[in-house]
């Protein structure tokens, strides 16, 4: 009883998990704006993000990923992973 117990709140986690996927779109800010919390996306839009905070220090030609999360939020990050090619970050 104790094993069955424990595996069926595991069993619902699995279940549940494909409904927590994220949309991702990565791209190259257009504009920021840290007081309406909205970031301008060159080709993909504007969004407004959940943590305004995260646009104070970004300019534009940066290279970020915005995720859509299935609760409404939306997230922002530099996207660390861009290489102009020269084997140093583009930052």
């Amino acid at each position: 009883m104790s094993k069955l117990a424990f595996i069926l709140p595991l069993a619902g986690l699995l279940v549940g998990g494909p409904a927590l996927a994220a949309e991702t779109i990565g791209g190259v800010v257009s504009h920021a704006d840290p007081a309406m919390g909205t970031i301008t996306i060159v080709g993909s839009g504007t969004y407004r993000v959940s943590q305004p905070l995260l646009l104070r220090n970004l300019a534009p030609g940066e290279h970020v990923i915005i995720t859509k999360n299935d609760n409404g939020t939306i997230g922002l990050q530099e996207d660390s992973n861009f290489s102009d090619g020269s084997g140093q970050n583009a930052y």
